[in-house]
């Protein structure tokens, strides 16, 4: 049986009928994490911006990171096989670098749903050839393949409401976002938990590039 993304259950939990227990489920996810100088730029950028564009909602930088793959909630036994499975990156797929610049939107810059950096890898085919490993690795656990085109990029606001962009994008043509390069040496499972005031993230386990 595959196993989706599914939606957040009700307080986390799940009832396991053929014991009678009520069994926690983690919420999860692979990324690759960010450096600290990373997100303070991020940070100093999008106090620039924030200004410019209302009804929109902004990432805070210190939880940003790049998603690999999002595993919805599981159990803990998956969430235990997935981490055994991951350690199968170490030695197969090798460090590489990674450069977050360009300012942009989805679907567009004409009515924009969210606004993001992008982010692109040295060499161009390192990143998506770590996000096809985890692909493959966790397929065999039951997880199903993302039909979408693998994307990487930093969002950085969600838009709320329809409005007018223009000077949005007259300062960033002014302003563009200075590029950082950095190596990715690492993947993180990542634990989400979600509260009132946004989700916050604790590392299951790290994964080294060698």
């Amino acid at each position: 049986m595959s196993v989706g993304a599914e939606s957040l259950k009700k307080r986390n939990y799940k009832t396991d009928k053929q014991q009678g227990k009520i069994m926690e489920t983690i919420r999860s996810f692979v990324a690759i994490e960010l450096p600290a100088d990373l997100k303070k730029q991020i940070d100093q950028y999008q106090r620039q911006l924030k200004p410019l564009c209302r009804h929109t909602r902004w990432v805070n930088s210190k939880g940003l990171h790049i998603t690999l793959k999002f595993l919805g909630e599981q159990e803990p036994d998956l969430i235990d096989r997935v981490q055994q499975n991951l350690f199968h990156v170490q030695g197969a797929v090798k460090p590489f670098r990674l450069t977050v610049k360009n300012f942009g939107a989805f679907p567009g810059k004409r009515s924009p749903r969210v606004l993001w950096l992008g982010v692109v890898s040295q060499p161009l085919e390192a990143v998506h050839d770590l996000f096809q490993f985890i692909e493959e690795n966790l397929h065999g656990l039951g997880f199903v393949k993302e039909k979408r085109r693998f994307s990487p990029h930093l969002t950085l606001a969600r838009v709320k409401q329809p409005g007018r962009f223009d000077p949005l994008w007259e300062y960033v043509q002014k302003h563009p976002f200075e590029p950082y390069t950095f190596e990715v040496n690492e993947i993180v499972l990542m634990r989400s938990i979600l509260k009132p005031q946004g989700a916050e993230y604790r590392p299951i386990a790290t994964y080294s590039l060698r």
